[in-house]
């Protein structure tokens, strides 16, 4: 594949995965008004141990597994700023 296709195609993906994202962060945001409602505490590390185990399992090619997971952690951590943002308000 020559390096314009290539590109091309990584565009469309990051059109995908920007909606993704942002379908994503409305219900983090909605995880943020339950946990405010709840007093519960935004980070969880049971489950951010759960999440990257999983991402791990459904890596279909093992050796992105760590790069995956990397991402992973990158959006979760974001999110966890997302969530004490929305809890502020």
């Amino acid at each position: 594949m020559e390096l314009e296709a290539c590109r091309q195609e990584i565009d469309r993906l990051d059109q995908q995965l920007t909606q993704l994202l942002e379908a994503r962060m409305k219900v983090v945001a909605q995880v943020a008004e339950y946990k405010a409602l709840h007093h519960m505490e935004v980070y969880d590390p049971r489950r951010e141990r759960l999440v990257l185990d999983k991402i791990a399992a459904l890596a279909s090619d093992k050796d992105l597994a760590p790069y995956l997971q990397t991402i992973y952690r990158c959006i979760m951590d974001e999110s966890k700023r997302y969530e004490r943002k929305r809890m502020e308000t």
